[in-house]
């Protein structure tokens, strides 16, 4: 992280900037669709099905979980 300096000689730590972007998990379930998007700590997790969707947070700061990714967009390009 870098560091920029505020007033009077605080300094604040500028984090990463995250670029909204989701990728669709590779499945061998076709009726469940699962999104990931990096979030500072881990990984938001969208599940959707043609009942309706899911979303939580997994805990993963040293991004151990790399499952196969089928595909990588915007969010508006799957939810648009």
């Amino acid at each position: 992280m870098s560091e920029e300096t505020a007033s009077e000689g605080e300094t604040v730590e500028e984090g990463p900037t995250y670029t909204g972007a989701w990728e669709m998990v590779d499945s061998s379930m076709p009726s469940i669709r699962q999104f990931r998007q990096s979030v500072p700590g881990g990984w938001l997790i969208l599940c959707s099905t043609d009942e309706g969707s899911s979303t939580t947070f997994l805990p993963d700061a040293e991004r151990a979980w790399q499952p196969p990714i089928k595909q990588s967009r915007k969010k508006s390009d799957f939810f648009g």
